[in-house]
């Protein structure tokens, strides 16, 4: 089981921002990028527009609970944006939609 620290500032974001780390499906854009620190980092960010707060924070709950259950090697900067749609998403799709990122399936 990973543990992961909050991905929280502005110059990692910057840094994992890159169409080569990225995966769109379904509303639900994923970067994951392999970090060289003795932790993982995680960011989740949704917009407020459309959605409630109950429905970001279960979103933000089903994206940790997906992120835990992956089998990383390696540590890794994984950042999670969800939108109106993907906020629907249950936990077997965000599982799938994780584990078939290019970082996790090549290594």
């Amino acid at each position: 089981m990973l543990s992961f620290t909050a991905l929280n500032i502005s110059q990692h974001f910057k840094n994992l921002k890159k169409d080569e780390n990225a995966i769109n499906v379904g509303g639900l854009k994923v970067y994951i990028k392999i970090n060289n620190l003795e932790t993982s980092r995680l960011g989740i960010n949704i917009s407020s527009n459309g959605t409630n707060a109950v429905n970001r924070n279960k979103f933000k709950r089903r994206i940790k609970e997906a992120v835990r259950g992956l089998e990383i090697k390696h540590n890794v900067d994984i950042y999670v944006i969800g939108s109106i749609q993907s906020s629907k998403m249950n936990l077997k799709d965000i599982n799938k939609i994780l584990k078939s990122h290019p970082e996790l399936t090549n290594k």
